[in-house]
């Protein structure tokens, strides 16, 4: 009798699990997809790439729809809200992934509970920007200057507790100084006060600095990644002189939580896809970003391990959000 109902049980999750399939491929619901940075800045950019790719892949429409703020807690606590149902996805970020929860009291959602990860898309490294006519053109340069200071330097970000922010505290643990930290809401203004000498040094990723780069108007010192980047070939990096140092920004894929297996899967193997065309992964590179396309459980794992890497050196070196 228990065998009969157990072949029973099984058939009928069979059916279940291929009738689920089935409704998941024939879904024609357009997606809402939520992203918690400005509309042009480069993350949006990237998300709006793979976006066209997506919808053209799973014959869905795709709504990207903007709420910046917070640094990026607003469409994070609405991604985490949604019902899911297979009609909203976003675009995670480091900050509200790694970073948030142990500078914000209440960012509205747990990283750990709340999302479905599903794939990391798309890095890009921070660049170490100085005004240049500062006396620093390498990375020993810069540790020599900062050294010769009587006061922190003013340090400009592009907001408070962005990876940038903090590559360039544990940079300055690093170096034995410290930074006076002047916090800007996004890059734009804080570009802007380096290119006018109003800040002389500033941390910030390598898409949003290459046209202060390519112009002359800023000074490249150190990229943050282990491996030289392929857009500013000519710039050291930081770990060639300390060693292990790495800190990118990443943007990944991702759902509410209790996001259905197969629609998830559905995505993970769209995004791979649409990274397997050479189109667009030239496409990211010239916006300064490295493609990617990790799956569910190497973005999992990624978040688990940053999550740890930037909580301990926020606790160290005691950043908050007003320094």
């Amino acid at each position: 009798m228990i065998r009969h109902a157990l072949l029973a049980l099984a058939a009928s999750l069979a059916l279940g699990a291929s009738a689920n399939a089935q409704d998941t491929a024939r879904d024609t619901r357009p997606i809402r997809w939520l992203i918690g940075l400005p509309a042009g800045s480069g993350p949006d950019l990237l998300t709006r790439l793979l976006t066209e790719r997506l919808a053209t892949r799973l014959g869905r429409p795709i709504v990207v729809e903007n709420r910046p703020g917070a640094a990026g807690n607003l469409a994070a606590a609405a991604l985490a809200r949604a019902t899911p149902d297979g009609t909203t996805l976003g675009t995670l970020i480091a900050a509200t992934m790694a970073i948030n929860r142990h500078l914000y009291p209440e960012p509205g959602f747990d990283p750990a509970r709340d999302f479905t990860p599903i794939s990391h898309f798309a890095s890009f490294p921070g660049v170490l920007l100085v005004y240049p006519s500062l006396p620093i053109e390498t990375p020993d340069d810069f540790v020599a200057w900062v050294r010769a200071q009587p006061q922190p330097p003013l340090c400009a970000t592009s907001g408070a507790g962005v990876v940038p922010h903090l590559a360039m505290a544990w940079l300055m643990r690093e170096i034995g100084a410290r930074c006076e930290f002047v916090h800007y809401r996004g890059s734009p203004d804080a570009q802007r006060d380096l290119m006018a000498g109003r800040v002389p040094v500033m941390l910030d990723g390598l898409p949003t600095s290459l046209p202060g780069l390519t112009s002359g108007r800023t000074r490249g010192v150190a990229v943050t990644s282990l491996q030289p980047s392929a857009l500013a070939p000519e710039l050291p990096t930081v770990a060639s002189r300390m060693p292990g140092f790495e800190a990118l920004s990443w943007i990944a894929v991702g759902g509410p939580a209790g996001l259905p297996e197969l629609f998830a899967a559905q995505i993970e193997t769209a995004v791979a896809e649409a990274m397997a065309d050479p189109a667009l992964p030239a496409r990211f590179r010239a916006l300064g970003a490295e493609p990617a396309a990790s799956g569910r459980a190497a973005l999992a794992a990624r978040i688990v391990a940053e999550d740890a890497r930037w909580g301990a050196l926020i606790r160290e070196v005691g950043i908050t959000l007003d320094r």
